[in-house]
């Protein structure tokens, strides 16, 4: 299987109101979100002979223009409590792959995995399958 990843930064607040320990208190991140999507075409790569998509999974521009319209535009410089009950790395991820398959899906790609990083070293995956 070939597949690509791009990979989108933003800044949020937020609070864990369950949490017992600092994450209890208002804070930021500057979260990393990492997006990896296959073609939905089969044999793509022969079926793409000319034009400007030629040999590509997809445009990695129209793979930014789907995430920042549908995920980047409400999440990126906001506070998450706004958004979220309770806003773990978990249930955001579970959310943004809801947002973007459907979106993905019209420009002929299927999420393979998002991970979403509210750290640099801790993150949320999920996968397709």
């Amino acid at each position: 299987m070939l597949s690509v990843v791009k990979t989108f930064k933003f800044h949020a607040a937020h609070f864990l109101p369950n949490h017992e320990g600092l994450c209890r208190n208002l804070h930021g991140h500057t979260y990393k979100l990492k997006v990896e999507v296959r073609s939905a075409l089969p044999n793509y790569l022969e079926k793409k002979d000319s034009g400007p998509e030629m040999g590509m999974v997809v445009d990695f521009s129209i793979l930014k223009k789907v995430v920042e319209e549908n995920v980047l535009r409400e999440l990126d410089h906001s506070n998450l409590n706004n958004i979220y009950t309770n806003p773990t790395a978990e249930n955001m991820v579970s959310d943004i792959w809801a947002r973007l398959e459907h979106s993905l899906y019209s420009v002929n790609v299927f999420l393979v995995s998002l991970e979403l990083y509210e750290t640099e070293s801790s993150c949320a995956r999920k996968t397709n399958g």
